[in-house]
């Protein structure tokens, strides 16, 4: 009798091991990653969508106390700490991304270079999520999104007057960011999430 329990005990443990081996079980932890996945991306949008949201409004009110000039000042001395600021608000790194970048802060390295092309050449444009040396990676598209861009990114002579261009070269001595028309894809968000 007393091996009795014994025997159940043993085929408890088969049942275990066994179900441990379920392929249902093994597509629950793929569903798993990609619901964090998911809920990586999502973060990674909400972040994307404050910072440029942020940058708009404080480039619009700018550019209504000074016009375009001013815009061009305020973002040289202001872009940067406003996204230094909501980098530790929301615990990752903000950057801006682009091939054609103004500030040379925003210029790409091997990796993003591969990034910019995959999104360059996809169509439509969409955010997407890579992981690299053990952190997430969101990138999302950035594309001139209104009249208002042109005067400082639009084509030289026609949307950004002398006065304009002067400034801009004045404060970007290397500045790649002109040429634009709107809806022209113009760089991308890169969010890297800390390790925890």
């Amino acid at each position: 009798m007393k091996t009795f329990p014994t025997i159940e005990a043993m085929a408890f443990l088969v049942m275990l091991f066994l179900a441990s081996c379920n392929p249902k079980q093994q597509q629950n932890t793929v569903a798993g990653n990609e619901t964090d996945t998911l809920a990586v991306m999502q973060r990674g949008d909400s972040i994307a969508n404050a910072m440029q949201e942020v940058l708009l409004q404080n480039v619009m009110t700018a550019t209504k106390k000074g016009g375009p000039v001013y815009a061009v000042a305020f973002c040289n001395e202001r872009a940067v700490s406003l996204t230094d600021s909501l980098s530790k608000v929301y615990s990752c790194q903000i950057q801006r991304i682009s091939d054609k970048y103004r500030n040379p802060a925003n210029k790409p390295n091997e990796n993003d270079e591969a990034v910019l092309l995959k999104l360059k050449s996809s169509n439509p444009v969409k955010p997407f999520l890579v992981s690299e040396n053990g952190q997430n990676i969101y990138y999302k598209p950035i594309k001139i999104a209104m009249p208002a861009c042109l005067n400082c990114h639009g084509v030289e002579g026609k949307e950004i007057t002398m006065e304009t261009l002067a400034a801009i070269r004045k404060k970007y001595p290397d500045d790649m960011a002109t040429g634009y028309k709107e809806g022209d894809f113009r760089g991308m968000w890169k969010i890297t999430f800390m390790e925890k």
